[in-house]
């Protein structure tokens, strides 16, 4: 997911700092730094796009039937899904503009550290030891003592640290819930978030999203072309064939790397920008496609371009600034547990509507004291200074 409270420092760009660029001799060799863009719609997509993901997990977590997208898709997406694509599309964008802006590879990874381990760490700590604890204490007949549960909760914490996901149970709990066992089902996100930060780091050092930056976008419509063949080509022909599209997590890092695409050409996306029919365009392709089996290869090509005209368009701006922090990262990685937590107490029984509105309530809560007492002290560690190792000089 996507994606995490890095607009806090700097925001979106479309635009070129001449004075920047002159500062640091970039205007002599023909090459230039993107300024910040600090009005932008980004923080209220994320927290929809969070919303949008709780929604879709409700409808499973609750046991309800499947949601109106996965329905009209006819399987082929749900809302979650899609929101997910966009966390990472965004995440693209807004990764590649901080390396072009600060190409120094120790800043950028510790930078990116902030962004996803504090707060996840946290969270699997109060999983481990307030959440499971809960469900332990209400449920009948649970072994005896806590901490002699297998797998244990102490495992549960240092298994996911580095990997989320690698255990995802604590004993037997949960077992009485629609989809069991399962403490946090949104984490399996973070492992490729993390694999595509350091693709960025790879592709900065290399130059191709500054210097050589026509051979990277070269190197990434390859590999959109090589998802188009083995898309549509016929089956018979794909023996033993690496299809890209076949896992969610794999169309992910599409999304990811033509947002990353857009950002390594400001001056160009700026001017696409500018003509609201071309991502109108993308936006119905997109809508059009998900009932059909051509989604999977075309929403990578369309869905950046839509929600990059989204984010410079609409009535929440700097929608982060006014509700006072970021907390579309909170709400993504507590909304599971909280939905498992009141599944468990078959809150679920009143209703879809009456559970959804809990899940979103306790989660925001959680999120809002995730980014004040977490996120937001740990990004403030960013100011760390580091000896300048700089790659080559931006575009």
């Amino acid at each position: 997911m996507v994606f995490h409270s890095q607009f806090s420092r700097w925001k979106l760009s479309f635009q070129l700092n001449a004075g920047q660029a002159r500062q640091s001799g970039a205007l002599g060799s023909g090459l230039s730094t993107p300024a910040p863009d600090r009005h932008n719609t980004i923080g209220a997509l994320r927290v929809l796009l969070a919303v949008l993901v709780i929604y879709t997990h409700a409808h499973l977590l609750g046991g309800f039937d499947l949601e109106w997208l996965s329905h009209w898709s006819r399987g082929t997406t749900q809302a979650g899904t899609v929101a997910v694509q966009c966390f990472f599309a965004l995440s693209g964008w807004l990764v590649t503009t901080s390396w072009r802006r600060q190409p120094e590879l120790g800043r950028f990874l510790w930078h990116r550290f902030l962004q996803l381990a504090p707060a996840l760490w946290v969270c699997l700590l109060l999983t481990a030891f307030l959440f499971a604890p809960l469900v332990w204490l209400t449920t009948p007949n649970a072994p005896h003592p806590f901490l002699s549960l297998g797998p244990s909760p102490a495992g549960y914490v240092g298994h996911n640290l580095l990997q989320p996901r690698t255990q995802i149970s604590i004993g037997s709990l949960l077992n009485a819930v629609p989809w069991p066992a399962d403490w946090n089902g949104s984490l399996w996100t973070l492992f490729y978030e993390g694999a595509a930060y350091l693709m960025v780091a790879a592709l900065g050092l290399a130059g191709l999203l500054t210097r050589w930056r026509r051979v990277g976008t070269g190197l990434i419509v390859a590999l959109l072309a090589g998802n188009v063949i083995l898309a549509t080509a016929h089956p018979g022909w794909l023996t033993g064939a690496v299809r890209l599209y076949d896992t969610p997590g794999k169309l992910l890092t599409l999304h990811f790397l033509v947002g990353a695409t857009w950002a390594s050409w400001p001056d160009e996306t700026a001017r696409v920008l500018r003509r609201p029919w071309l991502a109108l365009s993308a936006a119905v392709l997109l809508v059009a496609s998900w009932p059909l089996l051509i989604h999977p290869w075309l929403s990578p090509l369309v869905l950046p371009l839509a929600l990059l005209w989204l984010t410079r368009h609409g009535p929440l701006v700097d929608f982060e600034q006014k509700v006072g922090g970021d907390y579309s990262y909170g709400l993504y990685i507590y909304g599971y547990p909280v939905q498992q937590i009141l599944a468990h107490f078959q809150i679920q029984q009143l209703g879809f509507t009456v559970y959804l509105a809990a899940a979103l309530l306790l989660a925001l809560a959680l999120a809002v004291a995730s980014w004040h007492l977490v996120e937001k002290p740990a990004l403030a560690l960013k100011s760390f200074r580091w000896t300048p190792r700089p790659a080559l000089t931006p575009v």
